[in-house]
């Protein structure tokens, strides 16, 4: 091979060389995408809807079924007999003899009653005009300011945000059970005009969660015209409320709880709430979470996990128990210093860095729960809450308006506010629409 050959050859290398690098540039760069894109179903905080199927693991069965043993039995409450029927035979169908009667034979029978149609009041009003005063005179009644009564509006309101039925199964619904027809148009004036009459118990809550001294807060991606808004749930010891925003800053937090809050606040690792205030409670739920995923990503991380498991049981047991304040800022000193150990240690690897960052934020944060026993360790009250519009947001797909935002945070606000307070739902909001 001469020497120009071997020239010719190695250039040919090089460009397929150069060609190569290339493609594998381009390869890395779109797996890079497709892993931040896949992290979105695969990462510790992925809600259970958007995971992958995993196969389960058989569980060895113990042969029986049912309870365990120990486990309360339940039984039904025995109802309160509103009539009762006796079924007399006086004399043998066979042989037409006379019986006596030994012994009753009682069997309960539990029924609704048959559906009935909507009920049509017309109301004639007097009304004069006063000879001496010239004023008109309305004879006092309880008229409606529409043509739907407060039962109506009361039964369309809990179809729609309670049982969670799209518009056409709330129009079916009142069709089969009450033979009442209505377009799903009126049914959307219906539950906004009842809104505007909620507002002054909504905003009596608000007052309410502002003089809270804990209050439990999480918020959501909520679509609203085709954007991404925030729907945010503020919870006490017997209140819920819910607010939908387009933003996810602290300037939410101030509309609600006012700049000068000082009260505790319970949350998970976002930055907003540490802008806010210094009194935060961070939610252990998040923090095991995402520790039980480095587990199983990662074998040298169990130690790790085992260590944040024990150290939260620990939380739990000084809270059942708990000695004096003294004692527990004690106890708390201890565990930062544990804890504070383990995110060093953890520091040396590479892949465990970035938790260690989130749990070295969140150092002042951790054991506030042990200081202040009124606080939970976890977010839970807040997230809980959530879940019953997450679930009416699958269903509906998103809102299409501010004004549809306002009537959902408020009668969704009240019927899980009520609903905390073992208020009867109907009931409530019938007397409030009256």
């Amino acid at each position: 091979m001469d020497e120009q050959e071997f020239e010719r050859l190695l250039k040919k290398k090089d460009r397929k060389i150069m060609r190569l690098e290339k493609e594998k540039s381009l390869l890395e760069e779109k797996v890079c995408k497709l892993e931040k894109r896949l992290l979105m179903y695969e990462n510790a905080h992925t809600p259970p809807s958007l995971q992958k199927k995993k196969k389960r693991i058989p569980r060895e069965s113990s042969g029986k079924l049912g309870a365990p043993k120990g486990h309360p039995k339940y039984e039904r409450e025995e109802p309160k007999v509103d009539e009762t029927i006796r079924h007399s035979v006086n004399k043998c169908p066979f042989c037409n003899s006379e019986l006596k009667i030994k012994e009753l034979l009682e069997i309960i029978e539990e029924e609704i009653p048959e559906m009935k149609q909507v009920k049509v009041i017309k109301h004639l009003i007097e009304w004069s005009i006063c000879p001496n005063c010239k004023r008109r005179v309305i004879a006092k009644n309880n008229a409606p300011a529409d043509r739907f009564g407060p039962n109506l509006k009361s039964k369309i309101i809990l179809l729609r945000h309670d049982d969670r039925l799209p518009l056409r199964k709330v129009e079916s619904t009142l069709l089969r059970d009450n033979d009442f027809k209505i377009t799903h148009t009126g049914i959307m004036k219906i539950i906004r005009r009842a809104a505007k009459k909620l507002k002054e118990p909504y905003y009596e809550i608000i007052k309410q969660v502002r003089s809270s001294r804990v209050v439990y807060i999480d918020e959501t991606q909520y679509r609203l015209d085709g954007e991404t808004w925030w729907l945010w749930t503020f919870v006490c010891e017997n209140i819920v409320l819910f607010v939908i925003r387009k933003s996810r800053a602290k300037e939410v937090i101030e509309e609600i709880l006012g700049k000068k809050y000082n009260g505790i606040i319970s949350c998970d690792g976002w930055k907003t709430y540490e802008i806010f205030s210094d009194k935060l409670q961070r939610c252990w739920a998040h923090l095991l979470r995402e520790s039980y995923y480095l587990k199983e990503k990662y074998s040298d991380f169990e130690k790790y996990h085992e260590f944040l498991k024990t150290l939260f049981e620990r939380i739990i047991e000084i809270r059942q128990k708990p000695p004096d304040i003294e004692k527990r800022r004690e106890l708390v000193g201890e565990m930062k210093e544990s804890l504070t150990r383990t995110v060093m240690d953890m520091n040396k690897t590479a892949s465990f860095r970035e938790f260690a960052g989130k749990i070295q934020n969140g150092m002042n944060y951790w054991f506030t729960c042990v200081e202040h026993l009124e606080v939970e360790p976890t977010n839970n009250y807040a997230e809980q809450a959530l879940r019953e519009l997450i679930v009416q947001r699958k269903i509906m797909g998103g809102l299409r308006s501010q004004r549809g935002a306002e009537t959902l945070e408020i009668i969704s606000t009240l019927i899980a506010t009520w609903k905390k307070q073992d208020k009867p739902l109907f009931e409530t909001i019938k007397n409030y629409l009256v």
